[in-house]
């Protein structure tokens, strides 16, 4: 009851009503501010909530070894671009910079420790000693690799060896898919009519 008839008396008084904004605008400030922190909450754990969700996706991958890699974007490609109008029978050869990179998810341990010796005759001896213990983390008892991240090689050039392009649109059309597909600049993709 004293802080309600507290508040009574300052509204009575003449400054009641600048003091009367004041608390309205604070109380504002205060829901507003409130609403923000709870946004940035929000939206801070959907972002870690969708890494976890990519994160799983990727490490239950199966990954294929380079040239199975290599084998099948050619293959896929060749589809692609087979079912161009006016392109016939096409192969594809794609040479690459280097080769795919498979970066495992690491379990990564450290412990430091460090002791001080003091001598007869006053002096002081620091050591340091720092263990950095890393294992690579596999999945269960089946000795698979947990991948974090799998990096696709760069792409060196594509040879395309098609029936149909000694029309130019339709060879044009086929260094457009390509540097669509791959997003490499057109000087590395050559087109070849088929014999």
């Amino acid at each position: 009851m004293k802080i309600f008839n507290f508040f009574k008396n300052l509204l009575d008084k003449k400054n009641s009503k600048k003091l009367m904004n004041s608390l309205i605008l604070i109380i504002i400030i205060s829901v507003i501010g409130l609403i923000g922190l709870d946004i940035i909450d929000i939206s801070d754990t959907s972002q870690s909530n969708i890494k976890l969700v990519n994160e799983k996706k990727v490490s239950d991958k199966e990954y294929e070894n380079p040239d199975t890699y290599n084998d099948t974007t050619e293959k896929e490609l060749e589809g692609i671009l087979s079912q161009i109008k006016g392109v016939g029978e096409v192969d594809v050869m794609i040479t690459y910079e280097t080769t795919s990179e498979v970066i495992p998810a690491m379990n990564v341990t450290s412990s430091m420790e460090e002791s001080q010796e003091k001598d007869s005759e006053g002096g002081t001896r620091t050591t340091k000693q720092e263990n950095i213990s890393k294992n690579v983390v596999t999945n269960n008892q089946q000795q698979d690799l947990v991948v974090i991240k799998e990096i696709k090689p760069d792409i060196r050039g594509v040879v395309v060896v098609a029936q149909g392009v000694e029309n130019i649109v339709v060879k044009n059309s086929i260094i457009e898919a390509v540097r669509t597909v791959f997003q490499i600049p057109s000087y590395k993709v050559m087109v070849y009519e088929k014999k």
